[in-house]
């Protein structure tokens, strides 16, 4: 685990906190899928989370590419989709010279 452009990553915090994190999770406090989310970060990029194999013809030179989380939490894969959907909500927000934007998060995913 490590550190992200001079940032301590997401993963980095979640594997430093993990004791804690369980020990939440073990007491009802976090919600399954919240739970998986975590461990997934934690293990985005290793070959943990599956890889692709390729083999180059010519030379047989190997290359393994680990799998990704996809998770809006981690450092590398929420930054991909954070751009890409402020791409989308500018494409299709009105043309004004000021926008305002809340997202709002329902109670029962706090």
């Amino acid at each position: 685990m490590g550190k992200i452009k001079g940032k301590e990553s997401f993963s980095y915090i979640f594997n430093d906190n993990i004791n804690y994190i369980r020990s939440l999770y073990n007491r009802g406090k976090i919600r399954n899928v919240t739970y998986d989310t975590i461990q997934k970060t934690i293990l985005c990029g290793f070959i943990y989370l599956g890889y692709d194999l390729f083999v180059c013809p010519h030379c047989g030179n190997e290359s393994i590419v680990p799998h990704k989380c996809h998770s809006k939490l981690c450092t590398s894969c929420g930054t991909k989709e954070a751009k890409l959907r402020a791409a989308h909500i500018s494409s299709i927000a009105l043309d004004a010279r000021h926008r305002h934007i809340v997202f709002t998060i329902p109670k029962h995913y706090l």
